[in-house]
Parts: C-alpha cells; structure tokens; sequence
C-alpha cells in the first residue's frame, strides 16, 4: 500500500490508531519507511497520532530499536523468537 497524499498517510494512522504491539508497530514504521520518511519522521508521526503501549514505548522506540529498522527487513528477531516459542508450545500441546 502506497499513499499517494499526505492526507490518505494520516487518514490510515488515524483509522489504525491504536499501537498496543510490536507487530503493529513495526508494520506501520515500516509502511512509513517505504513511502519515504526517514526514521525521525516515522517516529514523530506515530508518536503524535497513536496511542501507544509501554511495550512498544520501551522496546522500540527508548531502545532506539526503530533507527534500525529498515523498510525491507524481515520480521523483527525478537518477534521471530517470540512466535516460534509459540509455536512450540502448539506442537507440545498437540503430542
């Protein structure tokens, strides 16, 4: 998805407001990136228009996590790790 104003970027921020996780996060810095903010400004639009978790605030953006992300990055390390401790206890469940 590319925004082609302004106006339809902030519109999207608006209607996904809510930035409770990571996953989230990520995806919305990342769709910021790749329609051409830097990471300041990534940062700044979604810290002025989402409303966002500890978690997010601490392991994103006072980590500084966000100035390494790049908009062609793969699923955060954390994430990853995260999910698959899941999914082992999925396939644990199911034997």
């Amino acid at each position: 998805m590319d925004f082609e104003t302004e106006d339809e970027l902030l519109g999207y921020v608006r209607e996904n407001y809510e930035v409770f996780d990571r996953f989230t996060f990520d995806y919305l810095f990342k769709r910021l990136l790749a329609d051409g903010y830097d990471s300041e400004q990534a940062k700044d639009v979604i810290l002025y228009n989402c409303s966002l978790s500890a978690l997010v605030m601490h392991e994103r953006l006072d980590n500084n996590y966000y100035l390494k992300m790049k908009a062609t990055n793969g699923i955060a390390p954390d994430l990853l790790s995260m999910l698959n401790e899941e999914l082992m206890k999925v396939q644990y469940r199911w034997n």
